[in-house]
């Protein structure tokens, strides 16, 4: 079945918000200044990020969430080709981008008045920057790399306290330790951001994640576990609407029937996997042709091959590093 983006999840029928308000509400009253958010794939930490960011908007304390690529732009770190400075120059204006992308989407009058013309800049620096890369690759290119770290951020982000009254900033980052293909490299250039908001929340796919070390690190570990309670799975079933289209609101008590759930929670709160072992469950169901298998059978036969796959999936996928 298609995935609900967590960013667009939030806003839809689909979403059940208790138990994700519980992890906002824990994140945001936590001491820790660095929080990361675990717990393996598919179990809501991008949900909760998110949420996280929106539940903030209007309020003295926000949180600004960014996405950085996972596609190697340049390389895994500084080589002959391309040394420090590139890499300060791009993640600086992506950087910048990413906070100005926030104030344009949510406060268009702020933006209009006190930010746009550092949009621009940005905007244009950064096509120029990819037209002279392609460039690159056929003919000799002076790149004008005169920017550094925090140079156009720090300034914007001072600017946003500011302007919008905000006693508390945050940062979020989704996919952490997936950025350019893993690097750690661009991790520390991220991290030497941290100090410009009051709290920082990173979502971390590491499977290794050393905790004491992170601890003695000034991090803190926020595993995020809802898809383990039965009745907050059920909920998430029952919400999503794509499953029952066309009068077929009567799988619903299939789906939350109390054995297919007891299997369903043996997927370790992977609510993604959860939903796809359903929608084959439904496909199965609608073209059966009246052999007599039990409903158990099916499930049972769908969480083994989409265990599988995502056995598969892991082996082509680079490892995941939290580096900091």
């Amino acid at each position: 079945m298609l995935k609900i983006k967590a960013s667009k999840l939030i806003h839809s029928e689909n979403f059940v918000r208790e138990p994700v308000d519980k992890e906002v509400r824990d994140i945001l009253s936590s001491p820790s200044k660095k929080v990361i958010l675990t717990g393996g794939r598919g179990v809501g930490k991008s949900t909760v990020l998110y949420s996280l960011e929106n539940s903030g908007l209007g309020r003295s304390e926000q949180t600004i969430c960014t996405s950085p690529e996972s596609i190697i732009a340049l390389s895994r770190e500084p080589d002959n080709r391309y040394d420090s400075e590139y890499f300060d120059y791009l993640h600086e204006l992506r950087f910048a981008n990413s906070i100005l992308y926030y104030i344009k989407t949510n406060y268009p009058l702020a933006y209009d008045k006190y930010f746009k013309e550092d949009h621009m800049k940005v905007v244009s620096k950064l096509n120029e920057f990819f037209n002279k890369l392609n460039d690159s690759y056929f003919t000799e290119v002076n790149f004008n790399l005169n920017l550094k770290l925090r140079e156009f951020s720090y300034p914007i982000v001072s600017r946003f306290r500011d302007v919008m009254n905000i006693d508390k900033l945050n940062l979020g980052v989704d996919r952490f330790d997936g950025m350019f293909g893993g690097s750690e490299y661009y991790q520390k250039l991220y991290e030497s951001y941290f100090d410009m908001f009051d709290k920082v929340v990173l979502v971390s796919d590491d499977r290794n994640l050393d905790a004491e070390g992170l601890f003695n690190n000034g991090y803190s570990l926020k595993f995020i576990s809802y898809g383990n309670n039965e009745d907050v799975l059920k909920q998430i079933i029952k919400h999503r609407s794509g499953f029952y289209e066309n009068g077929e609101d009567a799988l619903k008590e299939v789906f939350t029937f109390n054995p297919v759930i007891e299997r369903l929670l043996q997927l370790n709160g992977n609510i993604d996997m959860a939903l796809d072992v359903l929608y084959d469950v439904k496909t199965s169901i609608k073209y059966n042709d009246g052999t007599n298998i039990r409903l158990e059978e099916i499930v049972d036969l769908a969480i083994r091959d989409k265990k599988d796959y995502a056995r598969r999936l892991e082996k082509m996928d680079f490892k995941h590093t939290f580096y900091l």
